[in-house]
């Protein structure tokens, strides 16, 4: 029984020790995925620092070589000079009156042949004469005779002192004009560098506005010394991948479109007096730029930013750790902190605006990116990356004001009729177009040439083909490889169709492109679109996320309103709980009940009987894209359709799921250039920032005008970077994720 016993316990005992060693690994690999990207960011900076200094070894190496063998050539003529009598170097001028150049010239040079008759160490004259100091040696002894000039032409016996040449002004002698040329043209160029790179920083400052000083410069120097831009134009041919290391995906691809665009050169040489040909000089002639440091813009009505300094020094020590380890900041040491940082500012201004918690953000977020940025669970950024700390920032000042009426009251602007009017006239004369390019999140929006070997006529006539097959096969021939090709190859003629203005509507589209309403078709004009491919990221993400968003608002039933808590109930009361669609339906339901937000913004409930032409006969199907559910309702509903302009536009295939209908229904706003509507803006910018993972600055929705979610009545909306509600939702679910987890 003992050794049954010891059997038992050896057994359970390598057991126990089997899982430890399992979770000790498992926590091992979480650990270096988080400090990954940190450790490739600090490889990355040694590297980039190594390289500058070889580059500047070299550089001085070289300037070391140059003035050894310029030191050699001074010692040889010095030894040249010094051989012989010293007393034959010197010229007798035997009448200090005015003397005839060329002759003094001729005299010179015939001492000199005699002096050394060997030419290789005859020392050079051509560059004394004509000289300011040759013409003044002849004016000041003019002078000094002017007075006894007829005694002095009478006696011819009289001499003067010799005048030795080469004693008064070796370097005049020794140096060579060329050296001085070469000098300048060296001071031309370093000035045309700092032009150039001024221009670029300028240029890309202006695509991206969010970059702080320290990036900015980063970038600028890599496409100068790494990339090879010898000139402004050579930016149209940086790829995303030159600067994959230095930016983020989204902004190296905003970046890299822009530049690629001529018109934004055309504007730019237009605006700035710079000219856009100016070469650089080699690496190896010029010294690295050092690394200046970050300081924040300071807007015109917020001066005091120029003296506020961020108190680093009174951070939290848990806060202090984390940004020495690159850890993401825990909710309460943030929130110490930020109210530290207010406090500070208000020391200096008692109601810091707006723009002045962006600024502090920013600074805060340019010197501890991961610590405090806005970056997702892949380690994306978030919009700008300082939007939540803004807003931290300034609700804390709301709420330490509130009480201060003087602090809470701004005084009126000054001159503001002035500017109105001012403003009115800067406009008259200027052209306005009458389309939207909503370019928002896509890196190919509007291609500037068409394929190689390809021309408009056989664009056309490969949409013929398209359109052929489509109405002999069906839209089951999206599936055939040739179908794929043609679509492929005809991406610059259907970006051509639905970007002109005036834009045309769905049912031309449909006519011209009839695979584009097809599941497979969109989504593939999607993936060349935006970079994305929507249908395999929604499969992969939407419904554990769409957990994740379940068990959060599970957790809490007792805070949330009535609508939130029946809506739980009912799902709760579905006997088919591990059902995907159902799942994923629930999670977006929810996150319309928590946004406030109506369910007929985004579905349309039908019955599961509906056809494409009932529907379309029987419903007012509004303009604005919508996904009409058909089932009892909309969580059990197990077929979709998508509507666009008043008609049904895609039929989900019975075999596919919610995901490639969500994707489909997603899709449609950026493949149609169509806007978020206000009425569903917070739950699609968490569709597109959550779980499609778009993270672009601002939003898909430029509508100045809303209805209220409190009152119902019209309010007018403020343009947003990053939708509020969404940043609170998505930084509260990481939070209690991190709580829960513990």
């Amino acid at each position: 029984m003992e050794i049954m016993h010891a059997v038992d316990f050896r057994t359970q005992l390598t057991s126990i020790m089997e899982t430890l060693a399992k979770t000790a690994v498992v926590e091992i690999g979480k650990l270096f995925e988080e400090n990954s990207s940190f450790l490739k960011l600090e490889i990355t900076r040694c590297t980039r620092e190594n390289e500058s200094l070889q580059q500047k070894c070299r550089l001085l190496e070289s300037e070391l070589q140059a003035a050894r063998k310029t030191a050699g050539k001074i010692n040889r003529t010095e030894a040249s000079l010094s051989h012989g009598s010293t007393g034959c170097i010197c010229v007798d001028i035997c009448t200090p009156t005015r003397l005839d150049t060329g002759n003094c010239k001729l005299y010179i040079t015939n001492t000199l042949h005699a002096c050394f008759p060997d030419t290789a160490h005859r020392p050079a004259i051509d560059n004394v004469f004509g000289k300011d100091w040759c013409l003044n040696l002849w004016r000041h002894e003019e002078s000094n005779a002017a007075p006894n000039e007829d005694t002095n032409l009478s006696s011819s016996g009289v001499t003067v002192e010799p005048v030795n040449l080469l004693e008064e002004e070796p370097d005049m002698i020794m140096i060579k004009e060329e050296a001085f040329e070469k000098c300048s043209s060296d001071k031309t160029e370093e000035d045309q560098n700092k032009r150039l790179r001024g221009a670029i920083q300028k240029q890309v400052k202006e695509i991206l506005p969010e970059l702080d000083l320290k990036k900015l410069q980063n970038v600028v120097n890599h496409l100068v010394y790494v990339v090879g831009v010898e000139k402004i134009d050579d930016l149209t041919f940086v790829e995303v991948t030159d600067l994959k290391d230095f930016l983020e995906p989204i902004q190296c691809r905003k970046l890299v479109k822009t530049l690629k665009q001529k018109d934004f050169f055309q504007e730019s040489n237009e605006q700035d007096e710079t000219p856009t040909e100016i070469t650089l000089t080699p690496l190896s002639s010029i010294e690295s730029i050092p690394e200046q440091p970050f300081f924040p813009y300071c807007p015109a009505n917020s001066e005091w930013l120029q003296r506020f300094q961020i108190p680093w020094d009174r951070m939290p020590p848990a806060l202090t750790q984390a940004t020495a380890t690159g850890q993401r900041a825990r909710p309460g040491a943030r929130r110490e902190f930020v109210r530290i940082v207010v406090a500070a500012m208000q020391a200096i201004c008692p109601n810091p605006n707006l723009a002045a918690c962006r600024e502090v953000a920013r600074w805060i977020v340019s010197t501890y990116p991961l610590t405090f940025g806005d970056i997702t669970e892949e380690g994306e950024q978030l919009g700008n990356g300082y939007s939540c700390l803004q807003r931290q920032l300034k609700t804390r000042v709301e709420h330490v004001n509130r009480d201060i009426m003087e602090h809470r009251i701004r005084r009126p602007r000054k001159g503001l009729a002035t500017k109105r009017g001012a403003d009115e006239e800067s406009y008259v004369g200027k052209k306005f177009r009458n389309c939207k390019a909503d370019s928002y999140g896509c890196v190919n929006w509007q291609p500037s040439s068409i394929p190689e070997g390809e021309t408009p006529n056989s664009l056309e006539m490969k949409r013929k083909v398209a359109a052929e097959i489509f109405q002999s096969a069906g839209p089951r021939a999206v599936e055939l490889t040739n179908v794929d090709d043609l679509m492929q190859q005809t991406y610059v003629y259907q970006r051509h169709m639905i970007n002109s203005c005036p834009p045309p509507s769905i049912s031309e589209i449909e006519l011209s492109w009839p695979f584009l309403f097809t599941e497979r078709g969109l989504c593939r004009h999607f993936k060349t679109l935006t970079g994305i491919d929507i249908k395999s990221r929604f499969g992969e993400t939407l419904n554990a996320k769409a957990k994740r968003i379940l068990n959060y608002f599970n957790s809490q039933r007792l805070r949330w309103n009535e609508e939130i808590q029946s809506l739980l109930s009912e799902i709760d009361s579905d006997s088919d709980g591990t059902d995907n669609n159902k799942t994923a339906i629930s999670a977006i339901l929810l996150m319309m009940k928590y946004f406030k937000e109506k369910e007929t913004s985004i579905f349309i409930s039908a019955d599961a009987t509906s056809t494409k032409m009932s529907i379309e006969k029987e419903m007012t199907l509004p303009a604005t894209p919508r996904l009409i559910m058909l089932g009892n309702s909309l969580l059990t509903s197990s077929k979709w359709f998508i509507s666009i302009e008043g008609r049904v536009s895609h039929s989900i295939d019975s075999q596919l799921d919610f995901a490639a209908a969500l994707a489909v229904f997603f899709g449609c706003f950026y493949v149609f250039n169509i806007e978020y509507e206000e009425s569903a803006i917070a739950t699609l910018e968490l569709i597109q920032r959550f779980f499609v993972r778009i993270n672009t600055e601002g939003t898909k929705c430029t509508s100045k005008s809303g209805t209220s979610r409190k009152t119902g009545s019209a309010v007018q909306r403020k343009s947003q970077n990053f939708h509020p509600r969404v940043a609170t939702f998505m930084q509260r679910l990481s939070e209690f994720e991190w709580k829960t987890s513990n």
